[in-house]
């Protein structure tokens, strides 16, 4: 972790195939699946109406999604 902002010093992007990293084995479909639950989630509790709004939904969900995958330990 950095001392600076408590964020995990993770490296960017997925994480390498030769490490024991649960993370690497994780197909990037499964991780679209799952941004896509996070979106159905914030869809129910904010109100929306267009196109640009629906790609925010989306944005906020991939960030969401990241910051999550690139925490968990197991």
């Amino acid at each position: 972790m950095d001392n600076n902002n408590l964020t995990p010093s993770f490296p960017k992007g997925e994480p390498a195939m030769d490490t024991c990293d649960w993370r690497a084995q994780l197909p990037s479909d499964s991780r679209e699946k799952i941004i896509g639950k996070i979106m159905e989630t914030i869809r129910k509790q904010l109100p929306y109406s267009g196109p640009e709004e629906i790609k925010e939904l989306r944005r906020i969900a991939s960030k969401f999604e990241e910051r999550i995958f690139g925490c968990a330990t197991n």
